[in-house]
C-alpha cells in the first residue's frame, strides 16, 4: 500500500458521509447531468484555470462574489467535483462562508462541525471531514452553527495554518475555499492573501457594475484569474431543458 493510500485509509476512519439526508441538490450539475450544456461549461473554467499561460496551475483556489445570491457557493462545489473527476486529481471543497455555511443544503449531510471549530481548537482537520458520493471529493464544512467572530477566525494565525496544513498534505490535491460575498463582509479580503488564484462569480441581470468594479478593487488584482458569468439564460440551457438556474460561461482576465 502506498504512502497515499495509507494516509487516506486513516483519514477515512474519521469520514462521515454526504448525501445521509437526501438526494444530493440538482444544482451539482456536474454530479447529476455531466453531459449538459452547463456541465461542460464546467469543464472549460476547469481546462482554463489547468492551462493558463506563463502561469502555474494553482493548488488552492477561492471562489468569490460581489453580492449574496450570485451563485459562488453552486460554482465552487460543481468545479471541485469536475476537478475530482480528472483522473489524478484529488480535492478538498473547504466552505469558509462562516456566517451563512450552506453547503450541507447540496451535498446532503447534517450540519457539522468543521473550520470554526478547528480554528477554535476544538477540533482537528480528521475530526470534520465530510466523505462525499463523488470519489476523490471530500468536504470541509464551515461549522454548526455561526460564531460570534467569523472575520476575527478568518485572520487569526490559525487560519493560514489550516490552510497550509490541507494544501501541504498532499501534493496531489486541490483546494476549493467557497467564502462569503465581497460586498456583504470583510472575510474574503482576508483569505484572498493566502491563496493561489481567485475566481469571481457574476450573476447575468443582478449584479450591478458598479458593485463588480468594488469588489474587484478589493482584491489583489494579481490573483484574480477571472469571471464566472452565471444564470445566462440563452438557447442552449433551453434546448437542452436544464434552466432551472441557467448555465455559466466563463471569461478570463485579459492583459
Amino acid at each position: 500500500m502506498d504512502l497515499w493510500k495509507t494516509l487516506e485509509k486513516q483519514e477515512e476512519d474519521y469520514f462521515k458521509e454526504a448525501a445521509v439526508t437526501g438526494r444530493l441538490d440538482d444544482h451539482l450539475y456536474m454530479y447529476h447531468m455531466p453531459y449538459s450544456y452547463t456541465a461542460e461549461q464546467i469543464r472549460k473554467l476547469r481546462t482554463f484555470i489547468f492551462h493558463m499561460p506563463d502561469r502555474e496551475v494553482p493548488r488552492v483556489i477561492m471562489i468569490t462574489s460581489a453580492l449574496p445570491a450570485e451563485g459562488k457557493t453552486i460554482i465552487a462545489s460543481n468545479l471541485a467535483i469536475s476537478i475530482a473527476k480528472g483522473e489524478d486529481q484529488y480535492v478538498l471543497l473547504v466552505e469558509c462562508d462562516l456566517r451563512k455555511p450552506s453547503m450541507f443544503n447540496l451535498f446532503k449531510y447534517p450540519p457539522s462541525k468543521g473550520v470554526v471549530d478547528i480554528l477554535e481548537g476544538n477540533a482537528n482537520v480528521s475530526d470534520c471531514l465530510i466523505k462525499t458520493p463523488i470519489d476523490k471529493l471530500t468536504i470541509l464544512p464551515a461549522a454548526k452553527e455561526a460564531p460570534v467572530n467569523p472575520s476575527e477566525l478568518l485572520e487569526s494565525k490559525s487560519m493560514k495554518s489550516l490552510i497550509k496544513e490541507v494544501s501541504e498534505r498532499y501534493s496531489d490535491r486541490f483546494i476549493i475555499i467557497d467564502t462569503p460575498p465581497i460586498q456583504a463582509t470583510v472575510d474574503p479580503k482576508i483569505l484572498a492573501s493566502q491563496v493561489d488564484a481567485i475566481v469571481m462569480v457574476s450573476r447575468y441581470r443582478y449584479t450591478k457594475e458598479a458593485d463588480f468594479k468594488m469588489a474587484m478593487e478589493s482584491l489583489p488584482k494579481e490573483k484574480v484569474i477571472g469571471t464566472v458569468l452565471n444564470a445566462l439564460d440563452e438557447l442552449p440551457a433551453k434546448k437542452y431543458k436544464y434552466n432551472k438556474y441557467g448555465y455559466h460561461k466563463y471569461y478570463g482576465r485579459e492583459g
